[in-house]
């Protein structure tokens, strides 16, 4: 897509956020919400401080995609206050796979800073992701990478359509249902690791390197620059695959260290209620 023609898309969608701020609910409190959708479009045309690709980080990068072949990116928002994404890929075009997110949903309140880019605060929330879930097939699984965050409003929804903007200026278009309801979406970031995904990971890349300085030592021109290709694939797999794909920067490391203080915080009250509770119930018998 042309700079000229994602312009022309930007400018309807500003149009279709003009009919949004009229509708009743509101996005965040109308049931619309929930559901899978298929990320159908991303604009970074408005965001100059976006790092990276808005939906799926590294593994949409260029390298990214070149290594890992996207075969869906997806979004779901399930009740009631979880969000899931996910982008499926095939490794070299041919083994499936796919990384995954799983966080709690936080409206945005009242006097909380929402990003300049967002729509505002009724319409906001804070996201707070576990670390990403890595799959290869159906059985290998690795949690790799820090928690993450995002924070997102929703300016227009209706039966078909979901209109998001991130707090750096990005903007998302969310399709409903489709592939997305075919994603197992309700069940992503959820698997643990397995020893096997790490073995199969670990082996892979010792095979790598092992296999290129086999090559190298060969002593044929040839061979040496196969082996600078088998090297450099490596490292290229391992920089998309660095910290899950995740690309952080100071705002979203604050975001989560926020966010982890309030789980923190609620989590102590609810320990200190339940010991109030019990003191309570002892103290009566």
């Amino acid at each position: 897509m042309t700079a000229e023609q994602r312009a022309e898309v930007d400018s309807l969608l500003d149009q279709l956020e003009v009919i949004g701020s009229t509708q009743q609910p509101r996005p965040l409190d109308n049931p619309l919400l929930f559901g899978n959708y298929n990320v159908a479009y991303t604009s970074t045309a408005r965001a100059p401080t976006e790092r990276g690709q808005p939906a799926g980080g590294r593994f949409r990068g260029r390298i990214g995609r070149a290594l890992f072949k996207t075969t869906g990116v997806f979004q779901s928002v399930l009740q009631p206050d979880i969000a899931t994404n996910k982008v499926a890929f095939k490794l070299f075009g041919v083994l499936p796979g796919a990384i995954g997110l799983r966080g709690k949903v936080v409206p945005v309140a009242a006097g909380e800073p929402h990003g300049a880019g967002t729509a505002g605060v009724q319409d906001t929330v804070k996201v707070l992701f576990e670390p990403p879930v890595l799959s290869l097939g159906k059985s290998l699984h690795l949690r790799i990478g820090p928690p993450s965050s995002v924070q997102l409003s929703t300016p227009y929804l209706d039966e078909r359509v979901r209109l998001g903007k991130g707090s750096r200026g990005s903007l998302f278009v969310f399709t409903r249902g489709g592939a997305a309801d075919q994603a197992g979406m309700d069940q992503v970031g959820i698997q643990k690791s397995t020893r096997s995904g790490l073995a199969w990971l670990t082996a892979a890349f010792l095979a790598m390197i092992a296999g290129g300085y086999a090559l190298w030592t060969s002593g044929t021109a040839a061979l040496k620059v196969m082996a600078c290709g088998m090297w450099l694939v490596s490292i290229l797999l391992g920089s998309v695959m660095r910290q899950g794909g995740i690309i952080r920067d100071d705002e979203d490391i604050k975001r989560v260290q926020e966010l982890m203080q309030q789980k923190q915080k609620k989590m102590e009250e609810r320990r200190q209620g339940q010991q109030a509770t019990a003191g309570g119930g002892a103290a009566t018998a």
